[in-house]
């Protein structure tokens, strides 16, 4: 069995309860060829730092980053991929924070990718639960590779919390674009454009918190027009036509609803 690098970002403002949840989450994985590796992103509370501190000294960690400056989720990805990529790792799962993950997650994705040698990344479905009102709703994603980049036009056909990569996907499409505040959704179309393989598997893989706040924070003019030009950049390379422009500029007017719009939209639209 290949060992897998799970990369994971921790923030000031993450909760100690709920990436003690996370990590959980991973130790109880049914596939046990992992090693987890977790950066800090700037500073973080004492509590934080020490639970995590004692989880590296458990070796329940694999490796543990730590620096002053909050350079963002990108630039720390791609700090844990230099360190995994140098060490020799073919397998790379993605894990946030505040996330919860199935048991069997890691163990399905590895099965289909050793079954799908030509794949490069391989998502799967989540559930958003909400914190407040204990809303659930299983976002689903297309499945096959065609499909996918089809959906790109429409939304993100990938959940980043989600994927298992290949160490040829960062070979083929290089890392994650510290600059782009949808750093997944640009390195997606990046994958497209260098014939990455993609796919999804039908279930779900990850339980993803939500709440207000997490529907507030994406009423964000540069993050929203950020997004509309790389769609705008994908009909272009994927040839989506007009409809593909029009997609854009309705996903930005999206991002800049209301929470309360939003929220109502994102149930009937992403399920």
């Amino acid at each position: 069995m290949s060992r897998v690098a799970i990369l994971m970002c921790v923030y000031k403002n993450d909760s100690v309860a709920y990436l003690q949840k996370a990590l959980e989450s991973l130790y109880a994985q049914s596939y046990k060829k992992s090693d987890i590796y977790v950066q800090c992103d700037g500073a973080v509370p004492a509590e934080l730092e020490h639970y995590l501190q004692s989880e590296l000294e458990a070796k329940r960690l694999c490796y543990l980053g730590k620096r002053e400056e909050n350079r963002g989720l990108a630039a720390s990805l791609n700090e844990l991929l230099e360190i995994t990529l140098a060490k020799g790792y073919e397998f790379f799962m993605r894990m946030d924070a505040d996330d919860i993950s199935e048991k069997d997650r890691l163990a399905r994705q590895m099965v289909y990718m050793d079954s799908h040698p030509e794949v490069d990344i391989c998502g799967g479905y989540i559930e958003e639960f909400d914190t407040q009102s204990r809303h659930k709703q299983i976002i689903k994603y297309p499945h096959a590779h065609y499909e996918i980049l089809e959906g790109m036009m429409r939304r993100n056909s990938m959940a980043h919390v989600s994927v298992l990569f290949r160490a040829r996907f960062f070979k083929k499409a290089g890392l994650y674009d510290a600059s782009k505040k949808n750093e997944d959704y640009e390195l997606w179309i990046r994958g497209l454009k260098s014939g990455c393989r993609f796919a999804n598997l039908g279930r779900v893989l990850v339980h993803v918190r939500t709440s207000e706040a997490f529907f507030e924070r994406r009423r964000d003019f540069a993050r929203a027009y950020e997004v509309m030009l790389l769609k705008f950049d994908a009909t272009r390379a994927f040839d989506f036509g007009l409809l593909g422009y029009l997609y854009a500029v309705a996903h930005f007017m999206l991002f800049m609803a209301p929470a309360w719009l939003k929220r109502a939209l994102y149930k009937n639209l992403r399920s």
